[in-house]
């Protein structure tokens, strides 16, 4: 059995970088079963295909027990022969979400020490009981086709986060750890009842509901979800343009798209304030609903970091809201989630907003509009002055280039 199971999880692998391996890869483990049987059959499956694959564990410091669970990996890593790394995180308060922020927090650390150590792919033990639960909780909270379709395989770039096993049940991987000898630490909350996921998984079992065909329906849905997504890339090519990180709509264009196809101009918007706001999180159903029943009113409107505004009778104008910017990093590192800068930086340059020191650079002659460029990227020393601002005139031999064209987010799972 255990030749058979391990036989799977090697296809599944393949499968999931079937066109070619990968460079370097990691596992994201957190000694739990799903992330310790995704690391053993990673290490096997890496060694025959000759792929370097090293681990990492993200320790919150949430609760009591998450430290010595870092160790047992670290423990467990050094016997298989494979590189470990816990990565700390100590700025985490409790209050409301705190587990999304946690997970959110998790995700940057590890694409940080990805970027770093030059991995090319960090895999999640992710399954077909999380895809059947998270499609049961978003059901309940009334999500519609992109909410409840399966969580993406593949997401994030440089690195890419990846879910081979999501086609796979939890109680297999769990086998397969039993046969090699393995014991996973159990997570106490998984037993909580005060987490919401906890108490689907119980109902399912209660309800003695399968979990891999609830993945299937959420994978029939992710077909329909692309659907949708390939005629969204279709409109946007006529409707909507770039303009040095806004993006500007054929207003007239749009307005009939809100009229005859509504759900086509709500999935266009959304990509919009996704692409220039960052939210992992789309805004709420009336939010939106309000912003497209508004557009023909003309004016300016502020939603999810962005602000929307009519320009012309033919055009409208996405662009950032300043007071949502990102905060100041340091040169090298993407900023505001969006922006890359390429120049001459001096030691302690920094890139931030470029604020009302716009005042001081030749913006009239940009071309942008000025509350565009209040958020638009600039370069200080390390004295905080500044040094350029690209977007407006002044580049003093800077450039500044959104991480990602508009066109590749809208379809992009």
């Amino acid at each position: 059995m255990s030749a058979a199971v391990a036989g799977r999880l090697r296809a599944a692998l393949d499968d999931f970088f079937a066109d070619g391996p990968p460079g370097p890869a990691a596992v994201a483990v957190s000694g739990g079963g799903d992330s310790t049987a995704l690391l053993l059959a990673a290490l096997d499956w890496g060694r025959l295909r000759g792929v370097a694959v090293r681990a990492v564990t993200v320790d919150h410091g949430l609760r009591t027990g998450s430290t010595e669970e870092a160790r047992r990996v670290a423990t467990l890593c050094a016997s298989l022969g494979c590189l470990h790394e816990t990565l700390t995180l100590s700025d985490l308060e409790p209050g409301p979400d705190l587990q999304a922020r946690a997970r959110g927090a998790r995700y940057d650390a590890l694409g940080v020490w990805g970027h770093r150590h030059g991995v090319d792919t960090i895999l999640l033990g992710h399954t077909a009981d999380d895809v059947a639960e998270t499609l049961l909780m978003r059901l309940r909270r009334g999500a519609g086709i992109d909410g409840l379709a399966r969580m993406a395989a593949r997401f994030g770039a440089a690195p890419v986060f990846g879910r081979p096993f999501l086609h796979l049940t939890r109680d297999m991987l769990r086998r397969h750890l039993a046969e090699c000898g393995v014991t996973p630490i159990e997570d106490p909350a998984n037993a909580d009842t005060a987490f919401e996921r906890v108490r689907v998984r119980q109902a399912i079992a209660a309800l003695e509901l399968d979990a891999d065909t609830l993945a299937r329906t959420a994978g029939f849905l992710d077909d329909a979800r692309r659907s949708l997504a390939r005629r969204t890339a279709d409109l946007a090519g006529g409707i909507v343009a770039e303009d040095r990180g806004d993006l500007l709509f054929d207003r007239p264009a749009l307005l009939g798209l809100i009229a005859e196809e509504r759900e086509q101009a709500r999935r266009l918007l959304l990509a919009a304030l996704r692409w220039i706001g960052g939210s992992g999180y789309p805004p709420r159903t009336g939010e939106i609903d309000r912003l497209l029943d508004g557009l023909g009113k003309g004016g300016t409107r502020t939603l999810a970091g962005c602000v929307i505004g009519a320009e012309a009778e033919d055009r409208l104008r996405v662009a950032r809201e300043a007071a949502a910017a990102g905060p100041p990093v340091t040169v090298g590192e993407v900023w505001d989630g969006r922006w890359r800068l390429d120049g001459p930086a001096g030691r302690g340059s920094t890139i931030g907003a470029l604020g009302d020191e716009v005042a001081a650079t030749p913006w009239r002659t940009s071309g942008l509009p000025r509350r565009s460029l209040l958020a638009s990227p600039a370069i200080r020393d390390a004295d905080g002055a500044l040094v350029a601002a690209p977007l407006t005139g002044l580049t003093e031999g800077w450039t500044a280039t959104p991480r990602r064209p508009f066109a590749a987010t809208l379809i992009s799972r």
